[in-house]
């Protein structure tokens, strides 16, 4: 699923005559509740839907997507002295679900359908905010159910916890007082291997599995904020359905018992919260639901063979990315082992012998505590007479050790890391000799002599011995091999985070409304705002995780039960433009990680990031429009911070990157992409075509721009941008749209047979073969009329750079896109690909057309397929051109296929 949280930046609001009685943004009824599932969670943390009729699902909090987990979970209120008093809290259960679904022909019975519930529903979404009103004849109550999460901009931490709330709001319109119970019931939610209990909680009760290598200590928490609360910590115990029904039997007759906790598996849990309400009075009931999984056995990518030197290349400036804040030494750069790569790299570090002329070695350390492998050796004849260490913290503390009876012998100072668990790394600087035991490190005096500050940037003539490498680079961990989510580094267990959600709930409520707020309080199109919103969800869906350290990794979206394409692919991710403007660290944590763990000394950039973020092996083709993009988005994210010191440190890997890209792929200097070159639909294009040539020059100009800022040398890249802009102005326009011009022969690159290894591209049978032969290589576009055509030049764009090509040819092609590629109706449309995305009647954006012939037997993979994230690019980008009724036209296309009936609203899937 290519990510698509575009925000688009145009306004204009039309009618929708095509969505019959509901109106964009407006309230789902009827059928359009049938497929809602509105995620609830935080960034990183799991998510659990909320859906169109209140119940839950997609419970997926063990760090991967479980999108066919629905509990059997359900709220209920009983009013007394009513023949049909008692209710489940939701609307009624969608057809679709009860006829024809897994398990429905044995009578679905491991779920809640046969519970009476409300007669009618209607659910409106003010993301991060989901209300559902609820009526049935039998309840004289008004009520209404939210459902939500803290979702806070510029605020990651409190964005990524891991919990929900469902607040039930009732009301009584009548002139008599009510008695009421409400109840939350729920089996164990943390199904799955090991041992299960349920344990009480504050106001409510949490779920537990035990005893699994990947769930171990894994718990859900459900309570509710009223100390009135009664809690019944086992249901009844036997056969059949017998649980389910003592269950419900005690809601319809107003019992509460509290059952104590028992040894072992319990069938379920309820909470119940008697309440009376006098004539137009209310109560609102929050319901809070809170897990810790901080267990994945998730890992992703291949590490380098070898190991990874802790002194390779130069000293460090500072903190690396993914560390807490180094401090405390002196200048502008230390000894910092754990930069770029980590705790896994290791080595030593040896001074040139000096000869012991003063009382005092003095010097600073941090870092890791271990004698042995993370330390400062002083060493005088072969022998070490001191050592130091840091105390597991990232602040470097003097260190003094006392030569006095070493006078006039040879030493030296050796610099060892040789551990690559936590804190396995090392922190020294301000190495000096004295006489003064008081000496100041920071400010030495004129008798004091400097034996290495390392502030001329390199280790001088400092011997460093490292591990043999060919690709220095991160690996795994051996010690902690597995991703853990941020919050498991934040919280020690479920009761931390229970207790954090109830001491801040209102303000963590008052500062999601506040976003809630601002954001409909826009006058974009109703459209264009439920677009946005709708795509906000997929922050809170298991598409995205956060490592402990903080940092953002994503796979591409979500398969059913696990994440689908992983590592924050950076072709994909180059169409999201959310996260940088809503949560600006997060994402500078993705540039770290291309620019440092995944991209290699010469500069090829790994596309799909390790996790835990680590180095992988560089064994495959560079993205060429995800790393060219990434060098666009560098220059955007600056803009956005404002941080020149953030830019200044990722220049050199910047420029790094650049200069692999022209050498790998315009060798010959055109100023375009000529080389085979790997891109977003999995495939290379050959020969120089609009898309990757647009990055290219994108590119080209951000690295411009930057040198203009840093004062760096940038004529060489003007040149190439210069020459790229004539070439595609005059050899890619074919006078309406940009084309690509196929070439194959007369490069560096090998044929397409041999070139492609491990490609999909690389299959080439003997039927491929005679295609080669009368056709060119495999899965290009040609004179196709591609709507990804000028990408490159919609990142620019939206990254504050000027668009190199001409205005006009610009708009030109997007209006192309519009006329050859926008179908209202795909009935006719031959999909042999993916259909599910849009097929029959709906509407959408083909990738790829050929309005004027040349398609190829076998064009580029997807290309008859709607991909939600290349229209709205489309559509922002028609937008900032002017032409703000085709972009709606897009838009409105989008939002058709997923208006609840057939497809979730908050799932736009690819």
């Amino acid at each position: 699923m290519k990510t698509i949280l575009t925000i688009i930046a145009i306004s204009l609001c039309i009618h929708i005559n095509a969505q019959e009685d509901r109106q964009f943004l407006d309230y789902y009824t009827g059928e359009y509740l049938d497929h809602i599932a509105f995620p609830m969670g935080g960034i990183g943390a799991g998510m659990i839907c909320m859906e169109g009729n209140g119940s839950i699902s997609h419970v997926s909090i063990h760090n991967k997507p479980d999108i066919f987990n629905e509990p059997y979970a359900y709220a209920a209120i009983m009013v007394k002295g009513l023949e049909n008093g008692a209710k489940v809290l939701q609307s009624p259960v969608p057809l679709w679900k009860v006829f024809g679904q897994p398990g429905t022909g044995n009578g679905a019975g491991n779920r809640t359908y046969g519970l009476p519930r409300f007669e009618t529903g209607r659910f409106l979404t003010r993301f991060p905010f989901a209300v559902l009103e609820l009526e049935d004849r039998d309840i004289p109550l008004e009520v209404t159910v939210t459902g939500w999460s803290p979702f806070i901009p510029t605020d990651p931490d409190n964005s990524s916890l891991p919990l929900a709330i469902m607040e039930y709001k009732f009301k009584n319109p009548t002139n008599r007082e009510l008695e009421a119970i409400y109840s939350w019931n729920s089996k164990n939610i943390m199904a799955g291997n090991g041992s299960r209990s349920i344990r009480k909680a504050v106001n409510g009760f949490s779920c537990a599995v035990n005893g699994s290598d990947d769930l171990s200590d894994a718990w859900f928490t459900a309570s509710v904020d009223d100390p009135a609360a009664i809690v019944n910590l086992c249901w009844f115990r036997g056969g059949c359905w017998d649980a389910n029904t003592i269950a419900w039997n005690n809601i319809v007759q107003g019992e509460m018992p509290a059952n104590p906790e028992i040894e072992g598996d319990a069938p379920g849990a309820s909470i119940y919260l008697p309440f009376k309400l006098g004539p137009g009075e209310e109560k609102t009931v929050k319901l809070m639901f809170s897990w810790y999984v901080p267990g994945s056995g998730l890992k992703y990518g291949t590490p380098p063979a070898t190991p990874t030197p802790a002194f390779y290349g130069r000293p460090s400036r500072g903190t690396a990315p993914g560390q807490q804040a180094v401090s405390g030494f002196s200048g502008n750069f230390l000894i910092n082992t754990y930069d770029p790569g980590g705790d896994i790299q290791t080595g030593t570090l040896t001074s040139p012998e000096f000869t012991v002329n003063k009382t005092y070695l003095k010097f600073l350390v941090g870092g890791g505590s271990d004698k042995e492998n993370t330390c400062v050796n002083v060493i005088v004849d072969d022998e070490i007479i001191f050592t130091a260490t840091g105390s597991n913290t990232e602040n470097l503390q003097p260190a003094t050790c006392n030569l006095q009876q070493y006078q006039g012998k040879k030493a030296r100072i050796q610099i060892v890391d040789e551990a690559t668990g936590g804190w396995g790394h090392i922190l020294a600087d301000q190495f000096i000799l004295t006489g003064n035991k008081d000496e100041s490190l920071l400010n030495p005096g004129s008798s004091a002599v400097l034996l290495n500050s390392f502030e001329s940037g390199s280790y001088g003539d400092w011997t460093a011995v490292n591990p043999e490498v060919e690709d220095p680079g991160l690996v795994s961990n051996p010690q902690n091999p597995y991703y853990k989510p941020w919050y498991a580094g934040k919280f020690k267990s479920i009761d931390g985070i229970s207790q954090y959600l109830l001491m801040n709930y209102d303000e963590l409520r008052s500062n999601s409304e506040l976003f809630s707020d601002a954001f409909y309080a826009s006058t974009l199109p109703p459209e264009v705002i439920e677009s946005v919103a709708a795509n906000l969800t997929i922050l809170k869906s298991p598409t995205v995780l956060r490592q402990t350290d903080g940092r953002m990794w994503a796979w591409e979206g979500c398969s059913d039960a696990s994440g689908c394409c992983a590592g924050s692919c950076t072709h994909v991710w180059n169409y999201a433009q959310a996260v940088p403007h809503l949560f600006p660290a997060l994402e500078r944590s993705l540039r770290e990680t291309e620019f440092t763990v995944s991209q290699d000394e010469k500069g090829h950039q790994v596309f799909r990031s390790g996790l835990p973020i680590q180095a992988v092996a560089h064994t495959f083709h560079a993205a060429s429009d995800g790393q060219l993009g990434g060098i666009m988005k560098v220059y955007r994210d600056w803009r956005i911070s404002g941080d020149n010191e953030w830019m200044k440190k990722l220049y050199p890997s910047v420029k790094q990157s650049m200069d692999y890209c022209i050498k790998t792929w315009d060798p010959k200097g055109k100023g375009v992409l000529e080389e085979p070159h790997h891109n977003t639909y999995d495939i290379e294009f050959w020969g120089p075509d609009g898309m990757c040539t647009s990055f290219y020059l994108g590119a080209l100009t951000a690295i411009v721009e930057m040198g203009k800022e840093l004062g760096y040398p940038y004529s060489e890249y003007e040149n190439l941008l210069m020459k790229g802009k004539k070439f595609m102005e005059e050899e890619l326009f074919d006078g309406e749209y940009f084309i690509q011009k196929i070439r194959w022969e007369g490069l560096e690159a090998p044929n397409p047979v041999e070139f492609s290894e491990g490609s999909w591209s690389a299959n080439y049978s003997e039927e491929a073969k005679k295609l080669l032969e009368k056709e060119g290589p495999k899965y290009q576009y040609g004179t196709g009329c591609l709507s990804d055509g000028v990408l490159g030049m919609w990142m620019a764009s939206v990254s504050g750079l000027p668009e190199i090509i001409a205005s006009e040819k610009i708009t030109s092609h997007l209006k192309s896109i519009h006329k050859y590629n926008l179908r209202n109706d795909l009935t006719d449309h031959a999909n042999p690909q993916r259909p599910s995305f849009a097929c029959g009647n709906d509407g959408g954006l083909l990738l790829c057309s050929w309005p004027k012939g040349g398609k190829l037997s076998l064009p580029f993979v997807y290309s008859d397929e709607v991909w939600t994230g290349i229209e709205y690019q489309v559509a922002s980008h028609l937008m900032f051109k002017g032409e703000i009724e085709k972009g709606l036209d897009i838009v409105k296309e989008v939002r058709r296929r997923y208006d609840g009936k057939k497809r979730n609203p908050f799932n736009e899937y690819e």
